[in-house]
């Protein structure tokens, strides 16, 4: 088992892991412009056939997290397709899409603090990519334990490129969002990231 074999039923089932729904962030979230080279890039990307979940990740979703990345460089280092293996009896381990990490120019993964997973078939809201992304930030979160450093809130997000969705673990359980932000609203989702990180910041 991996983290994209689990359902929540497995999460409730395995770790009493639960799910809610609410908003997760406030309206007054400050917004940040996009750089010429995010907005060139992802102008880029739009051109290209994206007709696989890797060249949605490759093409949209990878410069975006990349530039918040740029803009923390000596804070945070950005994972893409890298292997979290926090519990593997458990099934917590496996790939991962795309992580973000306190670990800045890091070679090996430390401290993860938020998880994107790309949407199954374009849909944020699929429960596969759901509990997968909610089975990897369980696994962030025991992975921390283990190294000492107690993270007892972590976010993620399910994203088709296009639509992004927010997650967060806190205690024991899953909240999910019910706002959505879109790539054609870059100010805001940028800003959503950057108030992520700062919050691990503080």
């Amino acid at each position: 088992m991996s983290y994209r074999s689990f359902t929540f039923s497995d999460l409730k089932k395995k770790f009493g892991i639960k799910q809610s729904e609410k908003r997760l962030f406030l309206d007054e979230t400050p917004q940040i412009q996009a750089s010429a080279w995010l907005i060139e890039t992802l102008n880029i990307g739009k051109k290209n056939r994206l007709i696989s979940e890797k060249s949605v990740g490759e093409n949209l979703i990878s410069p975006i997290l990349t530039e918040i990345k740029l803009k923390n460089i000596e804070t945070i280092e950005l994972y893409s397709g890298a292997n979290l293996s926090a519990d593997k009896l458990k099934g917590l381990n496996g790939e991962c899409d795309f992580l973000y990490t306190f670990s800045p120019q890091s070679v090996e993964i430390n401290s993860p603090i938020i998880s994107i997973t790309e949407a199954k078939k374009g849909d944020i809201t699929d429960l596969h990519s759901l509990a997968q992304c909610s089975a990897q930030l369980l696994g962030a979160r025991i992975f921390n334990e283990k190294e000492g450093k107690s993270t007892p809130i972590l976010y993620g997000c399910v994203s088709s490129g296009h639509e992004w969705l927010f997650l967060k673990l806190e205690k024991n359980t899953i909240f999910i969002d019910t706002e959505r932000y879109y790539i054609k609203n870059l100010p805001e989702l940028l800003g959503i990231l950057q108030h992520i990180v700062d919050f691990y910041k503080d």
